[in-house]
């Protein structure tokens, strides 16, 4: 998880019964937004909690939505493509991403590509 800057309002939170199952944090810059940090009980997976977390956050958003990931075809199903420009924060995030999130997958660069309200 990218524990930079971490700051309370950047999460939106999905609960049950007074408990949080998953949550999914945004990260404000200047010129875009970044989805990041996305996660679900493990016990909950598969019931679309990421989806609507990730829903939730599309419908208020009021700039271009990025993120950084590693599992790109999931991303897909919601709007998002995969692109090679993109703003100079989110260029730091994947560099974070590649430096110290170091995992056996590829990371890319995704854009929420449908018209934002």
């Amino acid at each position: 998880m990218d524990n930079r800057d971490l700051h309370r309002s950047q999460f939106l939170v999905a609960s049950e019964q007074g408990h949080i199952v998953g949550f999914g944090r945004i990260r404000k810059h200047n010129g875009c937004d970044e989805f990041c940090s996305l996660g679900v009980l493990e016990k909950k997976r598969f019931n679309g909690i990421a989806k609507l977390l990730i829903e939730a956050r599309i419908k208020i958003a009021t700039q271009p939505i990025y993120l950084v990931c590693i599992i790109p075809d999931y991303f897909k199903k919601l709007g998002f493509v995969i692109v090679s420009e993109y703003p100079d924060e989110i260029a730091d995030k994947l560099n974070y991403c590649t430096s110290e999130l170091i995992v056996p997958e590829k990371y890319v660069v995704m854009k929420y590509q449908k018209e934002l309200k």
